[in-house]
């Protein structure tokens, strides 16, 4: 079988020749749940001198205590074991004194801050005091972004400033998910990364040796399976009220993108509900997006909202509102009328974005007409477009459109985009523009015959996947 933990060298690389220079380094390493923090972090220090303590719920002595067994057990020093450290300065203190270079970590470092506001303070002067001219190789670790940005790498957090180093863990992209499913064709990846996203822990739960509607109904709609009861979890977790925010995301999820549609829908307050939204972009489940070519873009009225992970986007889509029929056992009922007639529209969105993923390389590697600056998707009213991207120094744009669709596309999506890019206003009187086309099944000859005259470049499913891959 294939080894699930993939495409994390980089990271553990530079934690070993951080490691390397044996001296104190303070390394905050923070990401949403299930993007594999804590199996970097295992597998940095698998074969180095380490503590390691789980954070939980308990009361702050209690933790206290059990890291006294692990320093005990780690140093040989029965003492300690039996009777512990009266606080943490006296911890700070004794490792000092020891002055071994080790790795120690501290794994869901929010759960410490719930259970003694004071824990940063702690944390600070221990540091400034006793560790910051040791041996020791001290990580932070942590589920909960919001905190940690806030309350770890803040500017108002006493810990300000006293980190060497710091990461943010975040799902693969497209390009390393599939790497998960090397078996599976490039179309089959594309549906499987379109329900689950990049997130390692749930795309080890799908089987490459089952078909997408097998692994959907035995992995997400079963009762008992982890993917089922995954979303809740996390929100119950992250969140002190958390019955409004499935409200917010349920709504999202139905195509309600903007603040007044979710408001009058849900019958909340504008401010109410900004507050809300404010939240699950921190928490990295949201993001805000506005039209590409937006001057003021934090000033812009023209912002909507989207859910940031393709696994909740398709949990609230199409699990959350049938979670009736899951509990009646009706799997193949929501397959068959809730999910398949809907599930190419769902994946189109991903397909866009996958290929935005796929300029971003090109752009990288120097194979497009022109280096861009910005990438994103453009309306105005009626009218969109899939992908915009320019380059504000030298007046050059890029306009896309992206089909996923049965048929071929044909002409008619150029003439369309002919005609749309004209009321995108941006450096209008004097920019060169470009023409790039995506499909997921390719182009009519006439499509072909107009790309060749006019020097459009046309990407199927094939061309993508070689760009991805290569």
């Amino acid at each position: 079988m294939l080894d699930k933990f993939i495409d994390r060298e980089e990271e553990i690389e530079a934690l070993n020749k951080r490691f390397a220079g044996k001296k104190a380094e303070f390394v905050v390493i923070y990401g949403k749940r299930r993007v594999g923090k804590t199996e970097i972090i295992k597998k940095f220090f698998e074969k180095l001198p380490h503590i390691y303590f789980l954070a939980d719920k308990r009361e702050i002595k209690d933790q206290l205590w059990e890291i006294s067994q692990r320093v005990g057990e780690f140093f040989n020093d029965s003492i300690i074991s039996k009777t512990g450290f009266n606080d943490w300065i006296t911890l700070f203190e004794y490792l000092k004194r020891k002055n071994e270079h080790f790795v120690f970590v501290i794994d869901e470092f929010p759960y410490l801050i719930d259970a003694e506001r004071a824990i940063t303070s702690l944390f600070q002067n221990g540091w400034d005091e006793y560790l910051s001219n040791s041996k020791i190789f001290l990580i932070l670790c942590g589920s909960s972004i919001s905190m940690m940005e806030n309350e770890v790498l803040g500017y108002k957090s006493p810990l300000y400033g006293r980190r060497t180093g710091q990461m943010e863990i975040k799902p693969f992209r497209f390009k390393e998910a599939i790497k998960f499913f090397p078996h599976l064709s490039f179309k089959e990846n594309i549906e499987v990364f379109s329900v689950l996203g990049g997130v390692p822990a749930y795309l080890k739960q799908f089987d490459e040796s089952k078909n997408l509607w097998e692994n959907i109904s035995e992995n997400i709609l079963k009762k008992d399976s982890f993917l089922y009861n995954e979303v809740e979890f996390i929100l119950r977790e992250e969140l002190k009220e958390p019955r409004r925010y499935f409200s917010i995301l349920k709504e999202i999820a139905m195509g309600r993108t903007k603040v007044n549609e979710i408001a009058q829908s849900m019958d909340i307050e504008r401010n109410i509900l900004s507050r809300y939204l404010s939240i699950l972009e921190e928490l990295k489940i949201l993001k805000r997006e506005i039209p590409i070519t937006e001057e003021k873009r934090y000033k812009s009225r023209k912002g909507i909202y989207k859910i940031d992970d393709n696994y909740f986007k398709f949990w609230f889509k199409f699990v959350y509102p049938n979670k009736g029929y899951v509990e009646e056992g009706l799997i193949d009922y929501i397959l068959e009328k809730k999910i398949k007639p809907y599930f190419n529209a769902y994946v189109s969105f991903v397909f866009e974005e996958i290929c935005k993923e796929t300029l971003w390389l090109l752009n990288k590697e120097k194979k497009l007409p022109f280096m861009f600056d910005s990438i994103g998707s453009w309306w105005h009213g009626e009218n969109e477009i899939d992908i915009v991207a320019f380059n504000k120094k030298n007046k050059s744009i890029i306009f896309s459109e992206v089909k996923w669709q049965e048929k071929k596309m044909g002409k008619d999506a150029y003439d369309d985009l002919l005609e749309k890019k004209e009321k995108v206003k941006w450096k209008y009187d004097d920019r060169k523009e470009y023409f790039i086309f995506f499909s997921k099944n390719g182009f009519t000859s006439s499509m072909k015959r107009i790309a060749e005259k006019e020097n459009i470049r046309l990407y199927d499913l094939g061309d993508i996947r070689e760009i991805i891959t290569g």
